[in-house]
């Protein structure tokens, strides 16, 4: 019925009218859409779905943990960008092929992987490395303690990074392996003495104690210490504003104290300040 009245209604009305009504009703809409502003932009961010408690799903199958309300925080001081969070099997693999722009899995820097990525330069952890080890040993405390002992490490890893660096400086004195399989596995080879030690962060080898069950020897102090970042694309224009708007969001939410916040709510501590060896660029 409504529509009915309507085409009579214009029938009446005199075909000049007809288009001059049609144009003001899409100039109309052009402002609109102008005022509104540009629709931001979607941004592919690759975290883990099981990497607790950083990054991981809960019952809903909803991503959580750390570094999840961490980006979440980044993406609220970001109009311009919209985060979407993927899973991917290979973080390293889908940054460089571009299908996502940035990946976060507690990664940390180091000369060889900054020749091929391009990390932040604000910190999301601090990563202090101690050993592992089965516990009642008290003879591993340093990383010279390590020497003709067997560790492991990750492929890769900021670990394996550190302990090749150390081994091409003391004459390959360290025996080193490289993790496969899970925790489960590595936790095996504790117990039989196929590896001495392997590294982790404090927190995260206290997890490993509650999570199976078990307890853990752990070395006094860090065998090194460094932070972690999020890691864009290099030698890709598009992805520089991205990372620098990325650390103006993180420096924000260090000064505001809402990292400190979600460090104490996810890791049981405060990891989110920088050392006494950072030097500001």
């Amino acid at each position: 019925m409504k529509n009915g009245k309507t085409k009579g209604v214009l029938a009446l009305v005199p075909l000049a009218a007809v288009f001059l009504a049609l144009s003001l009703g899409s100039c109309k809409a052009e402002k609109t859409d102008t005022a509104a502003g540009p629709k931001p932009l979607k941004v592919p961010v690759a975290v883990a779905n099981d990497f607790v408690p950083y990054a991981y799903l809960d019952e809903n199958n909803n991503y959580i943990g750390y570094e999840v309300e961490l980006l979440q925080e980044i993406d609220k001081l970001l109009p311009e960008y919209e985060f979407e969070y993927v899973t991917e099997s290979d973080q390293w693999i889908a940054l460089t092929s571009g299908k996502v722009d940035i990946i976060t899995h507690q990664w940390e820097s180091n000369p060889k992987r900054l020749e091929t990525y391009l990390f932040g330069k604000e910190m999301i952890t601090t990563w202090a490395s101690h050993l592992g080890f089965k516990p009642g040993r008290t003879d591993l405390n340093t990383a010279q303690d390590m020497e003709g002992k067997t560790i492991q490490v990750g492929q890769g890893s900021g670990a394996a990074y550190f302990v090749e660096t150390y081994n091409a400086a003391h004459g390959n004195r360290i025996n080193v392996v490289y993790s496969s399989g899970g925790t489960e596995v590595t936790l095996s080879k504790l117990q039989t003495g196929a590896i001495d030690a392997y590294l982790g962060a404090l927190r995260n080898l206290e997890i490993t104690e509650k999570n199976y069950n078990t307890t853990l020897g752990k070395s006094r102090e860090p065998i090194y210490n460094v932070y972690t970042y999020l890691v864009f694309r290099k030698n890709d224009p598009a992805e520089i504003p991205i990372q620098e708007a990325a650390d103006r969001a993180l420096k924000t939410l260090r000064e505001n104290g809402k990292m400190k916040e979600l460090s104490l709510k996810w890791l049981g501590g405060d990891f989110s300040q920088w050392g006494e060896d950072h030097v500001e660029d």
